[in-house]
């Protein structure tokens, strides 16, 4: 078989309608210095702050008053649908936060960079449940990304799933069967606060589930 031109298999799509002229003014003025270099993957979670990685923080609604709860950790949020992007980097220039930068990447791309044992938590909220059985392959929640998952948790570290599609919240616990050293926390939301997908969720009489794992010592 040849391998050499098989494609990745994504867990999304781009959709992105070009950006107007007022959005490509926000990045061009805040970017270089709300992002996170490529050739700073590596060193994360080197220095004696806590990380914190959102993963796919849609119009980081969770992410922004997360970290503004929470000065004492820095929150990486990881995007990679610009529009998103742009809304987070205003938020962050209005709020006036210093804990927070983005990175306008695939998970996978940054995960595969940073070295064991350095993050702190790994939270993604709402990820695409890609409903249909043809493209469960795409979900981002399963044993690829949870192998990478447990290698940069440090000891203790958490990783939290909320999703408002059941079959997704079955299919992520099954999957975790794998990885013993992630251990079943709790079901229950914490810190996180209510976001504008949850609410849609809720309003289409979704149940929504947390799933709360630690890694073991």
């Amino acid at each position: 078989m040849n391998l050499a031109g098989r494609r990745e298999v994504r867990s999304f799509t781009r959709r992105e309608r070009p950006l107007g002229p007022a959005a490509r003014a926000v990045h061009e003025r805040l970017w270089e210095h709300l992002s996170l270099p490529e050739a700073q993957w590596a060193r994360l979670g080197e220095g004696s702050r806590d990380v914190v990685l959102d993963i796919g923080f849609g119009d980081g609604e969770s992410l922004l008053t997360m970290a503004a709860g929470d000065p004492g950790r820095d929150y990486v949020g990881v995007e990679v649908y610009r529009t998103g992007v742009i809304k987070v980097m205003r938020g962050i220039e209005e709020r006036g936060l210093a804990n927070v930068r983005l990175i306008e990447a695939d998970a996978h791309e940054l995960l595969g960079k940073i070295g064991d044992g350095r993050i702190a938590a790994i939270q993604t909220f709402f990820p695409d449940p890609w409903p249909k059985t043809r493209h469960h392959k795409r979900r981002l929640v399963q044993e690829r990304f949870l192998k990478e998952v447990v290698r940069v948790l440090r000891a203790g570290g958490l990783f939290h799933m909320a999703t408002d599609w059941a079959p997704y919240a079955q299919a992520a616990l099954d999957a975790v069967k794998a990885f013993p050293v992630l251990a079943l926390e709790a079901e229950e939301r914490g810190a996180r606060p209510c976001t504008r997908f949850e609410r849609r969720g809720l309003r289409l009489g979704h149940e929504v589930r947390d799933l709360r794992f630690r890694k073991a010592p």
